[in-house]
């Protein structure tokens, strides 16, 4: 009987002690809770930044330092194969000019080679079938811009009876990166400060910045071009490269406040 009233109180006692530890767990554990909740607004107050995003434009001009021009030769005959075969004779007169003008080999490239049948229009008999005809197109890349002029009359007599356009360009436009880009950030800057101080605020910091690479905008020369065969008097072919321009842009992200 003494060792069952033992085991009641060792009982209660163990009873007793579980519930204070509860108790005082939920008393650590209470505010806690209470104090994160309090500071949560102030911590997420604290994480706006404000910004305004603008876009820089860089631009320059500079002298090309290449041109490319695209010469075509067209043949017509009776049949496709009189029509190419004329037209493989006036092509190889072109390539010993261009070798003459000291164009190398991997510098001139077909870019267009067809073969059409060519039609006469009669209302009462309707199309009739009259020829074909053979166009050979190649793009040449030439550097010497002073002696263009004496290319293309060079071509024009070896055969070139079409002219497509002159393109001029840079081959090293990595050179004027830098520069294009100096100046795309200073057009940012200008603008960003405009628009801060429009609304009463100041540039702080630059948070990110993005760029497109350095885009050359040639000079394109459509201009027709004699397709007779030049005269000795005739006064030489002359071709004005001007200027290029190269631009770039950014986005700037900057922070204000």
């Amino acid at each position: 009987m003494k060792q069952d009233v033992k085991t009641i109180n060792r009982a209660k006692k163990l009873g007793l002690i579980a519930a204070t530890a509860l108790l005082v767990a939920f008393a650590w554990a209470a505010p806690v809770s209470n104090t994160y909740a309090a500071e949560a607004p102030a911590a997420q107050s604290q994480s706006v930044v404000h910004t305004i995003n603008v876009t820089g434009k860089g631009e320059i001009t500079v002298t090309p330092d290449v041109a490319y021009v695209t010469f075509g030769i067209e043949t017509k005959a009776a049949t496709a194969k009189e029509s190419q075969k004329a037209n493989a004779a006036k092509f190889a007169k072109l390539k010993q000019a261009l070798t003459n003008s000291k164009v190398k080999t991997e510098d001139v490239q077909t870019v267009g080679f067809y073969v059409n049948p060519e039609y006469s229009y009669n209302e009462k008999t309707g199309p009739k079938l009259t020829g074909y005809s053979t166009t050979h197109t190649v793009q040449v890349t030439y550097r010497d811009l002073d002696g263009l002029g004496d290319l293309m009359d060079a071509a024009s007599e070896a055969g070139v009876n079409q002219v497509q356009g002159v393109r001029f360009d840079t081959e090293h436009p990595e050179m004027y990166e830098t520069q294009v880009l100096e100046k795309a950030m200073k057009n940012a800057e200008v603008k960003a400060k405009a628009i801060a101080s429009a609304a009463k605020q100041q540039i702080v910091s630059v948070i990110t910045v993005s760029e497109s690479s350095a885009d050359v905008y040639p000079i394109f020369t459509n201009q027709v071009y004699a397709t007779a065969k030049m005269e000795s008097a005739a006064a030489d072919t002359s071709i004005q490269s001007g200027q290029i321009s190269i631009k770039s842009n950014v986005t700037v992200v900057y922070e204000i406040k």
